[in-house]
């Protein structure tokens, strides 16, 4: 009881009641009530049923316990002595895979050794099965061509290795001997350039077909098509000479028929252009008669030239009709617009405007160079075998030449025909063709230098033949019979001589070295056309060309002096011939003094250079006339 006081930390009779101390008490009554009073002084020791609980959860743990020991122990301890016999033998086994793998390493290494050395042999034997697919089935367009330069590269691989195995020491140690089917490749390569070939020449043949067909469609728009696969025509030119030039013979004589006819629906367009009627009135001989009619000379210039057309005149020109056609200076765009685009054959067609003969002439001629330029540039890009230009040349002007003769005759039937009297558009034409001579110098395509020489053939005879007409026109003028008027006769010209002067300045303004060369001509012409060549220089073009050597400079002298002989011969018929020559000629030295031959109206040409022969001859031959006559 004492340690049980101890461990309570009960004193002595502290918590006894001193009814306890009375024996003569119920001693379990009491023992009762000074329990109860103690557990309810004392809470913590009140935890019976909390005891009861604790002790069920420690039964149920070890009843669980005991089942694990007899149940889930017994099953672990048999898995993990399967699992310590399973990992001794997984632990065999990676012994076995490691050596294994060690030994599949150096296999792969020894492999991987001797397909370093048959590698080249196969990648350069090899022939995908899309290649294959690609020559046959594929549409042949820019891509394409890769197939030929695969094929052409396996043809030099297939020959270094056929020449390999033909040499004495083929197939050494070093060397890997070839396949057994190598010949079996061989004859695939060989089907494969057959098949590149067959299906080349279908695509040109196709082409030319579609320029054959007759629709309107533009040759350019084939040229670029074939263009841009020029290779398919290498490929037949290096396996198959011979059905090259087929092809290309069958090209030339179909775009020879195409521009024929082409050519020859435009000439019938140009041919209906409304030209302007210039007839014999616009002569220098009518000018003194209309003159004199003017002032009651009576009718004569209405039967003057009737042997030249074999009637009389439908209309009359005035003097300031032949003096408008004598001055050209709006004539000379054609010489000088920097916009040389030719004439479509529909505007031809529609066009009710009246035109000069030479409108024709440049736009036809310009077509048909700007159209020989293109067709050389393209068979110098496609269909050129060989390192000869010369050949290109002659095949392009092979075709072109049955259009030559087209243009050749047109020319003969709109300006040089007996009807024609406009000397100005027959010099205008000739001075278009020295400008297309230069022109097609810079394009270097020389051929077409023979076609235009011999449209000068043709122009300069009938620019002779007018020179001729105009001097006759001066030499039938009877000066007895013309009258003028006598108040103004000595000091101002007389109306020939006005007339003559502008007949004469725009025979100067188109001379040689006064007609200046456009700049802009090429680059207008072909914007889209490239070439190798370099430009020609002005001196190569023959921009120095001595301008006494044109049948301009003797005919400008001849009816110069028909002019003075004409003159002379009137003032014969007056009393102070030497003055009325004196102003006459005066007027024809200040025109050629002070305008010095410039188009100042619409500033076109730059000031002519006094190197000009003829300009500077006819200055001095005026000047020395007009001081000999005042000296007198």
């Amino acid at each position: 009881m004492d340690i049980l006081d101890k461990v309570l930390t009960i004193k002595e009779n502290s918590g006894l009641p001193v009814s306890l101390q009375d024996d003569d008490k119920n001693v379990y009554d009491t023992f009762i009530n000074n329990n109860n009073s103690f557990t309810k002084s004392h809470p913590i020791l009140n935890s019976g049923p909390k005891l009861l609980k604790d002790l069920h959860a420690l039964e149920q743990k070890e009843q669980r316990v005991n089942n694990s020991i007899e149940n889930v122990i017994p099953q672990l301890q048999v898995y993990l002595e399967n699992f310590n016999t399973q990992l001794t033998e997984f632990t065999t086994e990676l012994r076995f895979i490691r050596h294994k793998s060690s030994e599949l390493k150096n296999l792969l290494e020894n492999n991987s050794k001797k397909l370093s050395k048959i590698s080249p042999l196969v990648n350069d034997l090899i022939i995908p099965p899309s290649v294959i697919k690609s020559i046959i089935h594929d549409k042949i367009t820019l891509q394409w061509q890769d197939n030929i330069l695969f094929i052409q590269d396996k043809e030099e691989i297939y020959a270094k290795y056929k020449k390999k195995q033909n040499e004495p020491n083929a197939n050494t140690a070093n060397d890997l001997a070839l396949p057994k089917d190598f010949d079996n490749l061989c004859e695939l390569l060989n089907i494969l350039k057959a098949i590149i070939l067959e299906r080349s020449k279908k695509f040109i043949i196709s082409r030319i077909k579609i320029l054959r067909s007759g629709r309107r469609i533009p040759s350019q728009r084939v040229q670029q098509q074939l263009l841009q696969v020029k290779q398919i025509y290498t490929f037949i030119v290096k396996n198959n000479h011979s059905l090259a030039l087929e092809i290309r013979q069958a090209y030339s004589y179909t775009m020879k028929w195409y521009y024929r006819e082409y050519f020859g629906r435009y000439i019938r367009s140009l041919t209906i252009l409304q030209f302007k009627n210039i007839d014999t009135q616009y002569s220098l001989g009518n000018v003194l008669f209309n003159s004199s009619n003017a002032n009651g000379g009576g009718s004569y210039a209405s039967s003057l030239f009737s042997n030249y057309l074999g009637s009389t005149f439908a209309t009359t020109v005035t003097n300031d009709m032949i003096n408008e056609y004598f001055q050209i200076l709006k004539r000379l765009t054609i010489l000088t617009q920097e916009d040389n685009t030719v004439m479509v054959s529909q505007i031809a067609e529609h066009n009710n405007n009246e035109n000069f003969i030479e409108i024709g002439f440049k736009n036809l001629n310009l077509g048909i160079l700007d159209n020989f330029t293109v067709e050389f540039d393209f068979m110098r890009k496609f269909f050129q075998i060989s390192d000869n230009v010369a050949e290109i040349h002659g095949l392009v002007e092979q075709i072109f030449q049955p259009t030559f003769e087209k243009a050749l005759q047109y020319t003969e039937n709109i300006l040089i025909n007996q009807y024609v009297y406009d000397i100005f558009g027959v010099l205008i034409s000739i001075r278009v063709a020295n400008q297309l001579i230069i022109e097609s110098r810079k394009r270097a395509v020389e051929t077409i230098e023979n076609y235009i020489e011999d449209q000068l053939i043709l122009l300069w005879p009938k620019f002779q033949q007018l020179i001729d007409y105009q001097a006759e026109s001066l030499n039938s003028i009877d000066v007895t019979q013309i009258v003028l008027n006598k108040e103004t006769l000595y000091s101002s010209p007389i109306d020939l001589t006005v007339s003559f002067s502008y007949f004469l300045k725009s025979l100067l303004i188109l001379t040689t070295s006064a007609v200046p060369e456009n700049t802009n001509y090429s680059d207008e012409s072909l914007s889209v056309i490239e070439t190798d060549e370099p430009p020609v220089s002005d001196t190569m073009a023959g921009q120095t060309k001595d301008d006494t050597s044109e049948p301009l400079y003797n005919s400008i002298i001849r009816i110069r002096n028909v002019f003075e002989t004409i003159m002379t011969k009137f003032s014969k018929t007056l009393k102070s011939s030497e003055k009325f020559l004196s102003v006459n000629y005066m007027h024809l030295y200040n025109m050629l003094e002070q305008q010095n031959l410039s188009l100042l109206e619409a500033n076109e040409v730059s000031t002519i250079s006094t190197d000009n022969a003829i300009l500077r001859d006819t200055v001095f031959h005026y000047k020395t006339l007009v001081e000999a006559f005042n000296k007198t």
